[in-house]
Protein backbone atom coordinates (compact mmCIF):
# COMPACT_ATOMS: atom_id res chain seq x y z
CA UNK A 1 0.00 0.00 0.00
CA UNK A 2 3.06 2.39 0.85
CA UNK A 3 6.12 1.54 -0.58
CA UNK A 4 8.98 1.27 2.05
CA UNK A 5 6.63 0.22 5.04
CA UNK A 6 6.49 -3.03 3.93
CA UNK A 7 10.18 -3.25 3.43
CA UNK A 8 10.52 -2.86 7.06
CA UNK A 9 11.46 -6.76 8.66
CA UNK A 10 9.18 -5.92 11.57
CA UNK A 11 6.26 -5.53 9.39
CA UNK A 12 4.17 -7.41 7.60
CA UNK A 13 2.04 -6.04 4.85
CA UNK A 14 -1.78 -7.55 4.56
CA UNK A 15 -5.28 -7.45 2.73
CA UNK A 16 -6.64 -5.60 6.23
CA UNK A 17 -3.87 -3.15 7.01
CA UNK A 18 -0.16 -3.35 8.13
CA UNK A 19 1.02 -6.17 11.11
CA UNK A 20 3.56 -5.83 13.26
CA UNK A 21 5.61 -8.50 14.29
CA UNK A 22 4.71 -10.78 17.52
CA UNK A 23 7.88 -9.59 18.67
CA UNK A 24 7.64 -6.15 18.77
CA UNK A 25 6.60 -5.45 22.48
CA UNK A 26 3.87 -2.75 23.34
CA UNK A 27 6.49 -0.07 24.14
CA UNK A 28 7.97 -0.46 20.94
CA UNK A 29 4.25 -0.44 18.79
CA UNK A 30 4.77 1.75 16.24
CA UNK A 31 8.80 2.99 17.16
CA UNK A 32 10.16 1.34 14.52
CA UNK A 33 7.18 2.62 11.66
CA UNK A 34 7.98 6.07 12.89
CA UNK A 35 11.90 5.73 11.91
CA UNK A 36 10.79 4.35 8.47
CA UNK A 37 8.67 7.03 8.02
CA UNK A 38 11.07 10.05 9.27
CA UNK A 39 13.90 8.25 6.71
CA UNK A 40 11.33 7.28 4.07
CA UNK A 41 8.39 9.52 3.76
CA UNK A 42 9.59 12.91 4.19
CA UNK A 43 10.39 13.67 -0.24
CA UNK A 44 7.49 11.45 -1.14
CA UNK A 45 4.90 13.00 -3.56
CA UNK A 46 1.90 12.18 -1.08
CA UNK A 47 0.42 13.27 1.75
CA UNK A 48 1.06 10.54 4.84
CA UNK A 49 0.26 10.57 8.49
CA UNK A 50 1.16 8.53 11.33
CA UNK A 51 -1.32 8.25 14.19
CA UNK A 52 -1.60 6.38 17.76
CA UNK A 53 -4.45 4.48 19.41
CA UNK A 54 -5.36 7.87 20.55
CA UNK A 55 -6.09 9.22 17.29
CA UNK A 56 -3.01 11.72 17.80
CA UNK A 57 -0.45 12.43 15.23
CA UNK A 58 2.98 10.69 15.41
CA UNK A 59 4.46 11.38 12.57
CA UNK A 60 3.14 14.16 9.56
CA UNK A 61 5.28 14.54 6.20
CA UNK A 62 5.88 17.80 4.74
CA UNK A 63 4.03 17.17 1.43
CA UNK A 64 0.87 16.85 4.33
CA UNK A 65 2.28 19.77 6.39
CA UNK A 66 2.29 22.10 3.48
CA UNK A 67 -1.27 20.56 2.46
CA UNK A 68 -2.75 21.52 5.57
CA UNK A 69 -0.83 25.08 5.99
CA UNK A 70 1.10 23.96 9.23
CA UNK A 71 4.66 22.23 10.07
CA UNK A 72 5.30 18.67 11.04
CA UNK A 73 6.57 19.84 14.45
CA UNK A 74 3.83 21.80 14.93
CA UNK A 75 1.29 19.09 14.30
CA UNK A 76 2.88 16.32 16.05
CA UNK A 77 1.18 15.33 19.34
CA UNK A 78 -2.40 17.15 17.87
CA UNK A 79 -5.62 15.05 17.71
CA UNK A 80 -6.29 14.30 14.16
CA UNK A 81 -9.68 16.20 14.31
CA UNK A 82 -7.16 19.75 14.55
CA UNK A 83 -7.13 19.19 11.09
CA UNK A 84 -10.08 16.54 10.01
CA UNK A 85 -13.15 17.71 12.03
CA UNK A 86 -15.45 15.02 10.55
CA UNK A 87 -12.33 12.59 10.15
CA UNK A 88 -13.29 8.54 10.17
CA UNK A 89 -10.06 7.59 11.31
CA UNK A 90 -11.12 7.03 15.03
CA UNK A 91 -14.13 4.56 13.89
CA UNK A 92 -11.03 2.58 11.88
CA UNK A 93 -9.06 2.75 14.71
CA UNK A 94 -12.31 0.88 16.61
CA UNK A 95 -13.30 -1.45 13.43
CA UNK A 96 -9.83 -2.35 12.76
CA UNK A 97 -10.41 -1.86 9.00
CA UNK A 98 -8.92 -0.39 6.04
CA UNK A 99 -10.98 2.58 4.10
CA UNK A 100 -9.76 3.21 0.75
CA UNK A 101 -9.91 6.16 -1.40
CA UNK A 102 -12.43 7.97 0.94
CA UNK A 103 -13.42 11.57 0.83
CA UNK A 104 -12.38 13.93 3.76
CA UNK A 105 -12.82 17.21 4.39
CA UNK A 106 -9.92 19.60 5.66
CA UNK A 107 -10.26 22.18 8.05
CA UNK A 108 -9.53 24.53 4.90
CA UNK A 109 -11.74 24.71 2.32
CA UNK A 110 -11.86 21.89 0.21
CA UNK A 111 -11.76 17.94 0.58
CA UNK A 112 -9.49 15.26 -0.88
CA UNK A 113 -9.20 11.63 -0.95
CA UNK A 114 -7.50 9.31 1.18
CA UNK A 115 -6.82 6.15 2.56
CA UNK A 116 -7.17 4.61 6.23
CA UNK A 117 -4.61 1.74 6.68
CA UNK A 118 -4.82 -0.09 10.51
CA UNK A 119 -1.83 -0.97 11.75
CA UNK A 120 -2.18 -4.02 13.81
CA UNK A 121 -0.21 -5.74 16.50
CA UNK A 122 -1.79 -9.59 17.95
CA UNK A 123 -4.90 -8.70 15.88
CA UNK A 124 -5.17 -5.30 17.99
CA UNK A 125 -5.71 -1.71 16.42
CA UNK A 126 -2.75 0.47 17.89
CA UNK A 127 -2.47 3.01 15.20
CA UNK A 128 -3.67 3.87 12.15
CA UNK A 129 -2.07 5.74 8.90
CA UNK A 130 -3.86 8.12 6.75
CA UNK A 131 -1.97 8.49 3.08
CA UNK A 132 -3.42 10.66 0.27
CA UNK A 133 -4.03 9.36 -2.98
CA UNK A 134 -2.70 11.91 -5.20
CA UNK A 135 1.30 11.95 -6.82
CA UNK A 136 1.77 15.91 -5.98
CA UNK A 137 0.36 19.07 -4.78
CA UNK A 138 -0.23 20.89 -7.85
CA UNK A 139 -2.68 17.87 -8.45
CA UNK A 140 -4.03 18.05 -5.70
CA UNK A 141 -4.96 21.82 -5.44
CA UNK A 142 -5.98 21.07 -9.10
CA UNK A 143 -8.64 17.91 -8.61
CA UNK A 144 -9.95 19.38 -5.15
CA UNK A 145 -10.67 22.72 -7.59
CA UNK A 146 -12.70 20.70 -9.87
CA UNK A 147 -14.40 18.37 -7.28
CA UNK A 148 -15.71 20.96 -5.29
CA UNK A 149 -16.77 22.89 -8.32
CA UNK A 150 -18.40 19.82 -10.07
CA UNK A 151 -20.30 19.29 -6.28
CA UNK A 152 -21.45 22.75 -6.16
CA UNK A 153 -22.76 22.15 -9.48
CA UNK A 154 -24.55 19.07 -8.45
CA UNK A 155 -26.00 20.62 -5.53
CA UNK A 156 -27.30 23.56 -7.25
CA UNK A 157 -28.98 21.40 -10.12
CA UNK A 158 -30.03 18.92 -7.29
CA UNK A 159 -31.71 21.49 -5.47
CA UNK A 160 -33.57 22.81 -9.19
CA UNK A 161 -34.65 19.39 -9.70
CA UNK A 162 -36.11 18.99 -6.30
CA UNK A 163 -38.13 22.09 -6.21
CA UNK A 164 -39.53 21.33 -9.74
CA UNK A 165 -40.44 17.85 -8.83
CA UNK A 166 -42.09 19.12 -5.46
CA UNK A 167 -45.34 20.10 -4.95
CA UNK A 168 -46.20 23.74 -3.74
CA UNK A 169 -49.86 23.75 -2.85
CA UNK A 170 -51.81 22.49 0.85
CA UNK A 171 -55.32 22.99 1.45
CA UNK A 172 -54.38 25.54 2.92
CA UNK A 173 -53.55 27.63 -0.01
CA UNK A 174 -57.07 27.13 -1.75
CA UNK A 175 -58.73 30.54 -0.74
CA UNK A 176 -62.66 30.35 -0.71
CA UNK A 177 -65.47 29.48 2.06
CA UNK A 178 -68.52 28.70 0.20
CA UNK A 179 -69.84 25.18 0.67
CA UNK A 180 -69.42 24.60 -3.21
CA UNK A 181 -65.39 25.15 -2.77
CA UNK A 182 -65.29 23.59 0.97
CA UNK A 183 -67.31 20.52 -0.04
CA UNK A 184 -64.72 20.07 -3.16
CA UNK A 185 -61.74 20.72 -0.55
CA UNK A 186 -63.47 18.01 1.69
CA UNK A 187 -63.74 15.28 -0.78
CA UNK A 188 -60.07 15.71 -2.35
CA UNK A 189 -58.78 15.47 1.23
CA UNK A 190 -60.77 11.72 2.08
CA UNK A 191 -59.41 10.62 -1.69
CA UNK A 192 -55.64 11.60 -0.68
CA UNK A 193 -55.60 8.82 1.95
CA UNK A 194 -56.26 6.39 -0.65
CA UNK A 195 -53.73 5.52 -3.96
CA UNK A 196 -56.22 5.35 -6.36
CA UNK A 197 -56.12 8.04 -9.84
CA UNK A 198 -58.03 11.06 -9.10
CA UNK A 199 -59.49 13.13 -11.81
CA UNK A 200 -60.36 16.60 -10.92
CA UNK A 201 -62.71 18.29 -13.64
CA UNK A 202 -63.33 22.49 -13.69
CA UNK A 203 -63.14 25.25 -16.08
CA UNK A 204 -60.34 27.03 -17.19
CA UNK A 205 -58.06 28.82 -14.36
CA UNK A 206 -60.40 27.34 -11.09
CA UNK A 207 -57.27 25.87 -9.76
CA UNK A 208 -57.30 22.14 -10.77
CA UNK A 209 -53.39 22.14 -10.27
CA UNK A 210 -53.83 23.71 -6.87
CA UNK A 211 -56.27 21.15 -5.77
CA UNK A 212 -52.94 18.38 -7.39
CA UNK A 213 -50.00 19.32 -5.27
CA UNK A 214 -52.55 19.85 -2.13
CA UNK A 215 -53.99 15.97 -2.99
CA UNK A 216 -50.28 15.06 -3.38
CA UNK A 217 -49.10 16.54 -0.19
CA UNK A 218 -51.95 15.16 1.96
CA UNK A 219 -51.11 11.62 0.65
CA UNK A 220 -48.92 8.84 2.12
CA UNK A 221 -46.76 9.93 -0.80
CA UNK A 222 -46.01 13.23 0.24
CA UNK A 223 -42.50 12.54 0.42
CA UNK A 224 -42.13 11.73 -3.05
CA UNK A 225 -41.34 13.41 -6.68
CA UNK A 226 -44.39 15.35 -7.83
CA UNK A 227 -44.16 15.14 -11.68
CA UNK A 228 -46.56 17.75 -13.85
CA UNK A 229 -47.22 17.02 -17.37
CA UNK A 230 -49.34 19.34 -19.46
CA UNK A 231 -50.81 17.26 -22.28
CA UNK A 232 -51.93 20.06 -23.94
CA UNK A 233 -48.93 21.93 -23.86
CA UNK A 234 -46.17 19.21 -25.61
CA UNK A 235 -47.14 18.50 -29.35
CA UNK A 236 -49.12 14.82 -29.74
CA UNK A 237 -46.27 13.29 -31.59
CA UNK A 238 -43.64 13.90 -28.71
CA UNK A 239 -46.44 13.09 -25.89
CA UNK A 240 -45.43 9.46 -25.89
CA UNK A 241 -41.64 9.73 -25.65
CA UNK A 242 -42.15 12.28 -22.88
CA UNK A 243 -44.47 9.95 -20.80
CA UNK A 244 -42.67 6.98 -20.84
CA UNK A 245 -39.32 8.00 -22.36
CA UNK A 246 -37.11 6.22 -25.06
CA UNK A 247 -34.44 4.17 -25.86
CA UNK A 248 -30.97 5.41 -27.43
CA UNK A 249 -31.75 5.05 -31.41
CA UNK A 250 -35.87 4.70 -30.75
CA UNK A 251 -36.24 7.52 -33.84
CA UNK A 252 -34.70 10.33 -35.92
CA UNK A 253 -33.10 12.79 -33.36
CA UNK A 254 -33.69 10.56 -29.87
CA UNK A 255 -30.62 11.32 -27.36
CA UNK A 256 -27.88 8.33 -27.62
CA UNK A 257 -28.26 7.40 -24.39
CA UNK A 258 -32.21 7.41 -24.48
CA UNK A 259 -34.49 9.50 -21.97
CA UNK A 260 -36.10 8.85 -18.65
CA UNK A 261 -39.73 9.17 -18.87
CA UNK A 262 -41.89 11.44 -16.74
CA UNK A 263 -43.66 8.26 -15.04
CA UNK A 264 -40.47 6.81 -14.25
CA UNK A 265 -39.88 10.40 -12.65
CA UNK A 266 -42.87 9.86 -10.82
CA UNK A 267 -41.28 6.75 -9.21
CA UNK A 268 -42.46 6.24 -5.61
CA UNK A 269 -43.99 10.01 -5.72
CA UNK A 270 -47.51 11.60 -7.58
CA UNK A 271 -47.80 12.04 -11.86
CA UNK A 272 -49.92 14.98 -12.33
CA UNK A 273 -51.64 15.19 -15.82
CA UNK A 274 -53.19 18.24 -17.08
CA UNK A 275 -55.07 18.75 -19.82
CA UNK A 276 -55.44 14.88 -19.71
CA UNK A 277 -58.35 15.34 -22.58
CA UNK A 278 -55.93 16.51 -24.91
CA UNK A 279 -53.61 13.02 -24.65
CA UNK A 280 -53.88 10.74 -28.33
CA UNK A 281 -56.03 7.74 -28.03
CA UNK A 282 -52.52 5.58 -28.37
CA UNK A 283 -50.96 6.97 -25.37
CA UNK A 284 -53.89 6.24 -23.56
CA UNK A 285 -54.11 3.15 -24.17
CA UNK A 286 -50.59 2.89 -23.09
CA UNK A 287 -50.76 4.57 -20.06
CA UNK A 288 -53.67 1.76 -19.00
CA UNK A 289 -51.54 -0.73 -19.41
CA UNK A 290 -48.77 0.91 -17.03
CA UNK A 291 -51.84 1.36 -14.53
CA UNK A 292 -52.96 -2.00 -14.78
CA UNK A 293 -49.58 -3.62 -14.62
CA UNK A 294 -47.59 -0.80 -13.22
CA UNK A 295 -44.62 -1.41 -15.56
CA UNK A 296 -43.65 1.19 -18.18
CA UNK A 297 -41.77 0.00 -21.36
CA UNK A 298 -39.93 3.48 -23.19
CA UNK A 299 -40.36 3.47 -26.79
CA UNK A 300 -38.28 1.51 -28.73
CA UNK A 301 -37.84 -0.87 -25.84
CA UNK A 302 -38.08 -4.35 -25.10
CA UNK A 303 -37.90 -4.68 -21.30
CA UNK A 304 -40.26 -2.96 -19.25
CA UNK A 305 -39.52 -1.04 -15.82
CA UNK A 306 -40.99 -1.61 -12.60
CA UNK A 307 -42.94 2.06 -11.44
CA UNK A 308 -45.06 2.87 -8.14
CA UNK A 309 -46.85 6.43 -8.47
CA UNK A 310 -50.08 7.64 -8.21
CA UNK A 311 -52.04 8.64 -11.16
CA UNK A 312 -54.18 12.53 -10.57
CA UNK A 313 -55.35 13.99 -14.06
CA UNK A 314 -57.47 17.32 -14.46
CA UNK A 315 -59.13 18.54 -17.71
CA UNK A 316 -61.77 21.45 -18.57
CA UNK A 317 -63.33 19.38 -21.32
CA UNK A 318 -66.49 17.08 -21.50
CA UNK A 319 -64.84 13.59 -21.07
CA UNK A 320 -68.54 11.76 -21.73
CA UNK A 321 -68.72 14.03 -25.02
CA UNK A 322 -66.01 12.97 -26.33
CA UNK A 323 -66.34 9.34 -25.87
CA UNK A 324 -69.35 9.45 -27.82
CA UNK A 325 -67.20 10.97 -30.71
CA UNK A 326 -64.47 8.87 -30.29
CA UNK A 327 -62.01 10.88 -28.99
CA UNK A 328 -61.27 9.63 -25.55
CA UNK A 329 -61.33 5.88 -24.73
CA UNK A 330 -64.26 4.70 -22.31
CA UNK A 331 -62.15 1.85 -20.52
CA UNK A 332 -59.17 4.91 -19.48
CA UNK A 333 -62.43 7.14 -18.29
CA UNK A 334 -63.55 4.37 -15.81
CA UNK A 335 -60.26 3.55 -14.78
CA UNK A 336 -59.83 7.97 -14.23
CA UNK A 337 -63.87 8.15 -12.85
CA UNK A 338 -63.30 6.36 -9.53
CA UNK A 339 -62.85 9.22 -7.62
CA UNK A 340 -63.48 12.63 -8.77
CA UNK A 341 -63.47 16.45 -7.89
CA UNK A 342 -65.07 18.82 -9.30
CA UNK A 343 -63.62 22.47 -9.36
CA UNK A 344 -66.33 25.18 -9.04
CA UNK A 345 -66.18 27.88 -11.31
CA UNK A 346 -65.88 31.49 -9.70
CA UNK A 347 -69.46 32.97 -10.56
CA UNK A 348 -70.57 29.96 -8.81
CA UNK A 349 -69.03 31.59 -5.55
CA UNK A 350 -68.59 34.87 -6.19
CA UNK A 351 -68.53 35.40 -1.96
CA UNK A 352 -64.93 34.32 -1.54
CA UNK A 353 -63.98 37.43 -4.53
CA UNK A 354 -63.26 39.61 -1.44
CA UNK A 355 -60.97 36.76 0.84
CA UNK A 356 -59.42 35.82 -2.93
CA UNK A 357 -58.70 39.85 -4.31
CA UNK A 358 -56.99 39.70 0.05
CA UNK A 359 -54.69 36.93 -0.57
CA UNK A 360 -53.21 38.54 -4.08
CA UNK A 361 -52.90 41.92 -2.78
CA UNK A 362 -50.66 39.82 0.28
CA UNK A 363 -48.69 37.75 -1.28
CA UNK A 364 -48.11 40.01 -4.13
CA UNK A 365 -46.79 42.80 -1.33
CA UNK A 366 -49.50 45.61 -1.68
CA UNK A 367 -51.48 44.42 1.52
CA UNK A 368 -51.71 48.25 2.21
CA UNK A 369 -54.05 48.52 -1.22
CA UNK A 370 -57.59 47.91 -0.46
CA UNK A 371 -60.73 48.12 -2.67
CA UNK A 372 -63.47 50.06 -2.76
CA UNK A 373 -67.26 48.89 -2.29
CA UNK A 374 -68.23 49.70 -5.94
CA UNK A 375 -65.20 48.36 -6.97
CA UNK A 376 -65.94 44.93 -5.13
CA UNK A 377 -69.39 45.11 -6.11
CA UNK A 378 -68.65 45.31 -9.66
CA UNK A 379 -66.52 41.94 -9.18
CA UNK A 380 -69.18 40.32 -7.98
CA UNK A 381 -71.78 41.14 -10.58
CA UNK A 382 -69.13 40.17 -13.41
CA UNK A 383 -69.50 36.16 -14.98
CA UNK A 384 -65.49 35.51 -14.76
CA UNK A 385 -65.12 33.16 -17.86
CA UNK A 386 -61.16 33.18 -17.06
CA UNK A 387 -62.34 32.55 -13.20
CA UNK A 388 -59.63 33.15 -10.26
CA UNK A 389 -56.65 33.24 -12.76
CA UNK A 390 -58.70 35.96 -14.50
CA UNK A 391 -59.68 37.10 -11.00
CA UNK A 392 -55.61 37.45 -10.04
CA UNK A 393 -54.67 39.12 -13.14
CA UNK A 394 -57.34 41.75 -13.03
CA UNK A 395 -55.90 42.61 -9.55
CA UNK A 396 -52.87 43.29 -10.38
CA UNK A 397 -53.56 45.49 -13.60
CA UNK A 398 -55.76 47.19 -11.07
CA UNK A 399 -52.83 48.39 -8.50
CA UNK A 400 -50.51 49.21 -11.15
CA UNK A 401 -53.16 52.04 -11.96
CA UNK A 402 -53.98 52.90 -8.87
CA UNK A 403 -51.89 55.88 -7.06
CA UNK A 404 -53.82 56.34 -4.14
CA UNK A 405 -53.08 53.05 -2.49
CA UNK A 406 -56.92 52.78 -2.91
CA UNK A 407 -58.62 50.16 -6.14
CA UNK A 408 -61.80 51.76 -7.37
CA UNK A 409 -64.46 51.23 -10.66
CA UNK A 410 -61.91 53.23 -12.85
CA UNK A 411 -58.78 50.76 -12.38
CA UNK A 412 -61.38 48.09 -13.48
CA UNK A 413 -60.84 46.82 -17.47
CA UNK A 414 -63.52 47.68 -19.16
CA UNK A 415 -65.62 44.32 -19.95
CA UNK A 416 -66.46 44.37 -16.04
CA UNK A 417 -67.46 47.90 -16.18
CA UNK A 418 -69.58 47.70 -19.73
CA UNK A 419 -71.53 44.80 -17.97
CA UNK A 420 -72.25 47.02 -14.44
CA UNK A 421 -73.33 49.66 -17.02
CA UNK A 422 -75.17 47.48 -18.82
CA UNK A 423 -77.09 45.88 -15.73
CA UNK A 424 -77.90 49.49 -14.17
CA UNK A 425 -78.92 50.90 -17.85
CA UNK A 426 -81.48 48.23 -17.60
CA UNK A 427 -82.58 47.22 -14.33
CA UNK A 428 -85.91 49.33 -14.58
CA UNK A 429 -86.77 47.59 -18.30
CA UNK A 430 -86.26 44.15 -17.73
CA UNK A 431 -87.28 41.70 -20.47
CA UNK A 432 -88.29 38.33 -20.26
CA UNK A 433 -85.86 35.89 -18.58
CA UNK A 434 -85.33 33.61 -21.92
CA UNK A 435 -84.31 36.89 -24.21
CA UNK A 436 -82.20 38.17 -20.95
CA UNK A 437 -80.08 34.69 -20.95
CA UNK A 438 -79.85 34.94 -24.60
CA UNK A 439 -78.23 38.50 -24.31
CA UNK A 440 -75.94 37.02 -21.62
CA UNK A 441 -74.76 34.14 -23.19
CA UNK A 442 -74.22 36.52 -26.38
CA UNK A 443 -71.82 38.58 -24.31
CA UNK A 444 -69.86 35.66 -22.72
CA UNK A 445 -69.54 33.96 -26.36
CA UNK A 446 -68.03 37.51 -27.48
CA UNK A 447 -65.73 38.24 -24.55
CA UNK A 448 -64.38 34.52 -24.76
CA UNK A 449 -63.66 34.75 -28.31
CA UNK A 450 -62.08 38.11 -27.97
CA UNK A 451 -59.85 36.46 -25.17
CA UNK A 452 -58.81 33.50 -27.81
CA UNK A 453 -57.79 35.83 -30.36
CA UNK A 454 -61.01 34.21 -31.94
CA UNK A 455 -59.33 30.32 -31.32
CA UNK A 456 -62.18 28.12 -31.46
CA UNK A 457 -60.13 25.42 -29.80
CA UNK A 458 -59.15 27.80 -26.98
CA UNK A 459 -62.69 29.36 -26.53
CA UNK A 460 -64.05 25.53 -26.09
CA UNK A 461 -61.61 24.95 -23.27
CA UNK A 462 -61.96 28.36 -21.66
CA UNK A 463 -66.19 28.21 -21.75
CA UNK A 464 -65.89 24.01 -20.78
CA UNK A 465 -67.76 22.88 -23.71
CA UNK A 466 -66.68 20.75 -26.79
CA UNK A 467 -66.07 22.66 -30.41
CA UNK A 468 -69.31 21.18 -31.61
CA UNK A 469 -70.86 22.85 -28.87
CA UNK A 470 -69.01 26.30 -29.68
CA UNK A 471 -70.10 26.02 -32.77
CA UNK A 472 -73.71 25.19 -32.61
CA UNK A 473 -73.89 28.78 -30.32
CA UNK A 474 -72.09 30.82 -32.34
CA UNK A 475 -74.07 29.91 -35.55
CA UNK A 476 -77.93 30.67 -32.76
CA UNK A 477 -75.96 33.97 -32.42
CA UNK A 478 -74.42 34.95 -35.56
CA UNK A 479 -71.11 34.93 -34.41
Amino acid sequence: MIKGIAENPGVQQCEDGFHLAPSVGPAEDLEGLLRVFELVMEDVFSGVILCDRDSRILYMNKFYADLLRTTPERARGSHISEYFPESRLPEVMRTGRVELGRKCSLRTDFALLVNRIPIKRNDETVGVILQTTFRDFTEVTELLGRLNLLEKEVNYYKRGLDSILSATYTFDAIIGRHERLVSAKRTARKYAETDAPVLILGATGTGKELFAHAVHLASRRRRGPFVCVNCAAIPRELLESELFGYTGGAFTGAKKGGKQGKIEMAHRGTLFLDEIGDMPLSAQAKLLRVLETKRVEKVGGVKGVEVDFRLVAATNRALRDMIERGEFREDFYYRLNTMTVEVPELSRHTEDIPLLVEHFLRVSGHEEVKLTDAATEALKRYAWPGNVRELKNVIERAVSLTESGVIDVEHLPREILELKAGCEDRSGSLQPLAKELRDYERRILLQALKMTGGNMSKTARLLGISRSTLYEKCRAHDL
